[in-house]
């Protein structure tokens, strides 16, 4: 279904009408839409206690933390993509669009790989999310083992850490916070992916 669907090259406004009368959530990614599929045991738990972590550490600077149905527009090119967790932390910039907003300014946002999603996280996500002027990271979040690849802005130029190993800890620059992998991943047993 996913590649059926990304054959055809559609508008955004085409993509935004025929999304709000679908079941499910897709997302439009250099004007070809993908589904949004089921997640795994440990994808969910992952997600869970990554956003359990960002909120505890965050909400009291003002930010806030949503899951994956909050939408993002990349402004500059019409992607709508709803990545697993985005950390906001300034006045929300919304797109209201049928019943559902869509953020415009994200501060962070984090997708848990997964075996059909990763190439297009790590290319045309990635792409397109590290042109949104507001972003400060972007994180890809490994299922298979304890690792993260951060993606952080340092002025106008963007850095790649590897946090790798239940003993590390993922250090997020803007805003200040720092997670340790073992928090994480305390309860996902690797033999079973």
């Amino acid at each position: 279904m996913a590649e059926q669907l990304a054959e055809y090259l559609v508008s955004a406004a085409d993509y935004l009408a025929w999304e709000s009368q679908q079941p499910c959530k897709y997302e439009l990614i250099e004007n070809r839409i993908y589904p949004m599929t089921g997640a795994s045991l440990s994808h969910n738990y992952i997600c869970t206690r990554l956003a359990v972590a960002l909120d505890s550490r965050l909400s009291q600077r003002g930010c806030a933390v949503y899951t994956s149905d909050m939408r993002v527009q990349v402004e500059e090119s019409g992607t709508y993509t709803y990545p697993d967790l985005v950390v906001l932390c300034s006045q929300p910039r919304v797109r209201p669009y049928a019943e559902q907003d869509t953020l415009l300014n994200p501060t962070l946002l984090f997708e848990i790989l997964s075996p059909s999603t990763e190439l297009i996280d790590r290319k045309q996500k990635q792409a397109q999310y590290l042109e949104i002027p507001s972003l400060h990271g972007y994180f890809l979040v490994s299922q298979g083992k304890p690792l993260i690849e951060a993606h952080t802005r340092s002025a106008d130029d963007w850095r790649l850490r590897i946090f790798s190993g239940m003993d590390a800890t993922l250090v997020i620059p803007a805003p200040d916070c720092a997670i340790p992998l073992r928090e994480i991943y305390q309860q996902v047993s690797f033999a079973d992916l």
